[in-house]
Protein backbone atom coordinates (compact mmCIF):
# COMPACT_ATOMS: atom_id res chain seq x y z
CA UNK A 1 0.00 0.00 0.00
CA UNK A 2 2.90 2.32 0.54
CA UNK A 3 3.97 1.97 -3.07
CA UNK A 4 0.66 3.21 -4.40
CA UNK A 5 0.69 6.36 -2.28
CA UNK A 6 4.20 7.29 -3.27
CA UNK A 7 3.72 7.07 -7.03
CA UNK A 8 3.45 10.34 -8.87
CA UNK A 9 0.98 11.10 -11.53
CA UNK A 10 2.94 11.60 -14.74
CA UNK A 11 1.59 14.23 -17.10
CA UNK A 12 1.89 13.29 -20.70
CA UNK A 13 3.97 16.03 -22.31
CA UNK A 14 5.33 16.36 -25.79
CA UNK A 15 9.01 16.84 -26.01
CA UNK A 16 10.23 20.39 -26.70
CA UNK A 17 11.52 19.60 -30.21
CA UNK A 18 8.14 18.09 -31.10
CA UNK A 19 6.35 21.18 -29.73
CA UNK A 20 8.55 23.39 -31.88
CA UNK A 21 7.88 21.24 -34.94
CA UNK A 22 4.10 21.47 -34.40
CA UNK A 23 4.35 25.25 -33.95
CA UNK A 24 6.50 25.64 -37.06
CA UNK A 25 4.07 23.54 -39.11
CA UNK A 26 1.16 25.63 -37.86
CA UNK A 27 2.94 28.89 -38.77
CA UNK A 28 3.81 27.57 -42.24
CA UNK A 29 0.20 26.61 -42.89
CA UNK A 30 -0.97 30.09 -41.82
CA UNK A 31 1.68 31.73 -44.02
CA UNK A 32 0.66 29.57 -46.99
CA UNK A 33 -3.03 30.48 -46.72
CA UNK A 34 -2.16 34.15 -46.22
CA UNK A 35 -0.02 34.09 -49.36
CA UNK A 36 -2.79 32.36 -51.33
CA UNK A 37 -5.26 35.08 -50.28
CA UNK A 38 -2.79 37.77 -51.28
CA UNK A 39 -2.24 36.21 -54.73
CA UNK A 40 -6.01 35.92 -55.26
CA UNK A 41 -6.50 39.57 -54.27
CA UNK A 42 -3.76 40.74 -56.66
CA UNK A 43 -5.29 38.70 -59.51
CA UNK A 44 -8.73 40.21 -58.81
CA UNK A 45 -7.28 43.73 -58.86
CA UNK A 46 -5.49 43.07 -62.15
CA UNK A 47 -8.71 41.69 -63.65
CA UNK A 48 -10.55 44.79 -62.43
CA UNK A 49 -8.07 47.08 -64.15
CA UNK A 50 -8.46 45.17 -67.42
CA UNK A 51 -12.28 45.22 -67.20
CA UNK A 52 -12.27 48.98 -66.51
CA UNK A 53 -10.34 49.52 -69.76
CA UNK A 54 -12.71 47.35 -71.83
CA UNK A 55 -16.24 47.69 -70.42
CA UNK A 56 -19.09 45.52 -71.67
CA UNK A 57 -22.81 45.42 -71.02
CA UNK A 58 -23.69 43.55 -67.79
CA UNK A 59 -20.33 44.23 -66.10
CA UNK A 60 -20.94 44.64 -62.38
CA UNK A 61 -19.15 47.49 -60.58
CA UNK A 62 -18.61 47.26 -56.84
CA UNK A 63 -18.70 50.81 -55.49
CA UNK A 64 -17.46 52.39 -52.30
CA UNK A 65 -19.85 55.31 -51.93
CA UNK A 66 -17.81 56.96 -49.18
CA UNK A 67 -15.54 58.32 -51.95
CA UNK A 68 -18.49 59.57 -54.03
CA UNK A 69 -20.78 61.24 -51.51
CA UNK A 70 -20.37 63.09 -48.24
CA UNK A 71 -24.01 62.71 -47.20
CA UNK A 72 -24.10 59.02 -46.31
CA UNK A 73 -25.39 57.41 -43.20
CA UNK A 74 -22.90 55.39 -41.18
CA UNK A 75 -24.02 52.01 -42.52
CA UNK A 76 -24.41 53.07 -46.16
CA UNK A 77 -20.97 52.38 -47.58
CA UNK A 78 -21.10 49.95 -50.51
CA UNK A 79 -23.33 49.56 -53.53
CA UNK A 80 -23.49 47.71 -56.85
CA UNK A 81 -23.85 49.17 -60.33
CA UNK A 82 -24.33 47.50 -63.68
CA UNK A 83 -23.39 48.65 -67.17
CA UNK A 84 -26.44 48.74 -69.43
CA UNK A 85 -24.98 50.52 -72.46
CA UNK A 86 -21.50 51.27 -73.81
CA UNK A 87 -20.92 54.02 -76.38
CA UNK A 88 -17.77 55.54 -77.87
CA UNK A 89 -16.97 57.90 -75.02
CA UNK A 90 -19.16 56.91 -72.05
CA UNK A 91 -21.00 54.11 -70.31
CA UNK A 92 -24.54 54.02 -68.99
CA UNK A 93 -24.80 52.45 -65.56
CA UNK A 94 -27.73 51.73 -63.30
CA UNK A 95 -27.22 51.64 -59.55
CA UNK A 96 -28.55 49.02 -57.21
CA UNK A 97 -31.23 50.12 -54.78
CA UNK A 98 -29.52 48.62 -51.73
CA UNK A 99 -26.62 49.94 -49.67
CA UNK A 100 -24.40 47.54 -47.75
CA UNK A 101 -22.34 48.04 -44.63
CA UNK A 102 -19.54 45.57 -45.47
CA UNK A 103 -17.85 44.44 -48.68
CA UNK A 104 -18.58 40.77 -48.00
CA UNK A 105 -22.29 41.64 -47.72
CA UNK A 106 -22.24 42.74 -51.34
CA UNK A 107 -20.86 39.35 -52.43
CA UNK A 108 -23.35 37.54 -50.20
CA UNK A 109 -26.17 39.49 -51.82
CA UNK A 110 -25.09 38.26 -55.25
CA UNK A 111 -24.71 34.70 -54.00
CA UNK A 112 -28.25 34.79 -52.57
CA UNK A 113 -29.66 35.84 -55.95
CA UNK A 114 -30.58 39.47 -55.30
CA UNK A 115 -29.37 40.57 -58.75
CA UNK A 116 -31.88 38.31 -60.46
CA UNK A 117 -34.76 40.35 -59.00
CA UNK A 118 -36.31 42.62 -61.64
CA UNK A 119 -36.44 45.63 -59.33
CA UNK A 120 -32.93 45.40 -57.84
CA UNK A 121 -31.46 48.03 -60.17
CA UNK A 122 -32.89 51.50 -60.71
CA UNK A 123 -34.51 52.16 -64.08
CA UNK A 124 -32.85 55.44 -65.08
CA UNK A 125 -29.21 55.09 -66.13
CA UNK A 126 -26.45 57.55 -65.39
CA UNK A 127 -24.05 58.31 -68.24
CA UNK A 128 -20.44 58.46 -67.12
CA UNK A 129 -17.48 59.27 -69.38
CA UNK A 130 -14.59 56.78 -69.55
CA UNK A 131 -12.23 59.34 -67.99
CA UNK A 132 -14.51 59.60 -64.94
CA UNK A 133 -14.67 55.78 -64.66
CA UNK A 134 -10.85 55.61 -64.64
CA UNK A 135 -10.76 58.39 -62.05
CA UNK A 136 -13.28 56.53 -59.88
CA UNK A 137 -11.06 53.42 -60.06
CA UNK A 138 -8.01 55.49 -59.14
CA UNK A 139 -9.56 57.02 -56.03
CA UNK A 140 -11.06 53.71 -54.85
CA UNK A 141 -14.71 54.46 -55.57
CA UNK A 142 -14.74 51.41 -57.85
CA UNK A 143 -12.95 48.76 -55.85
CA UNK A 144 -13.89 45.71 -57.91
CA UNK A 145 -15.37 44.83 -61.31
CA UNK A 146 -16.77 41.44 -62.24
CA UNK A 147 -17.99 40.20 -65.62
CA UNK A 148 -20.70 37.52 -65.46
CA UNK A 149 -19.82 34.34 -67.34
CA UNK A 150 -22.81 32.66 -68.99
CA UNK A 151 -25.03 35.12 -67.11
CA UNK A 152 -23.73 33.88 -63.73
CA UNK A 153 -21.70 35.59 -61.05
CA UNK A 154 -20.67 33.97 -57.77
CA UNK A 155 -22.76 30.94 -58.68
CA UNK A 156 -26.04 32.76 -59.19
CA UNK A 157 -27.83 34.22 -62.19
CA UNK A 158 -27.59 37.88 -63.08
CA UNK A 159 -30.68 39.22 -64.82
CA UNK A 160 -29.84 40.71 -68.21
CA UNK A 161 -31.89 43.53 -69.71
Amino acid sequence: MLNTLETKQLKPELSKPLNKLVLLTFLLVIAYFGYEKYVFHKAEQTETTVLILSPQVNDIYFLDFRSLSDKLQRKNKYKLAKIVRVSDDNVAIVYGRVFYQWQYSVVNSIQYGDLSNDDYFMLLPEYIPFSKIKEMRGNGAIYLVKRPMQNKLYGNFVMSE
